[in-house]
């Protein structure tokens, strides 16, 4: 995301509502936060714990240091 894709998302944003975590969990979550639990998923879930890849990737050698392919 560049800045100016970012100044347009927080543009927008900042038109909605204060509370406008509770109005997108009541948009895609209309049955609460039951609506899609999935047992065998929780239990994945809490098992599951991040793992280094191992490697480190390469600097970004761009002007900006944070170029879309480097990121």
């Amino acid at each position: 995301m560049d800045r100016d894709e970012l100044s347009r998302h927080l543009a927008v944003a900042s038109l909605q509502p204060p509370n406008l975590v509770a109005e997108i969990a009541a948009t895609c979550w209309p049955g609460g936060p039951q609506d899609r639990m999935e047992r065998v998923a929780v239990q994945w879930v809490r098992r599951w714990r991040p793992r280094s890849a191992g490697a480190v990737p390469p600097a970004c050698s761009c002007r900006s240091g944070r170029c879309r392919v480097c990121n």
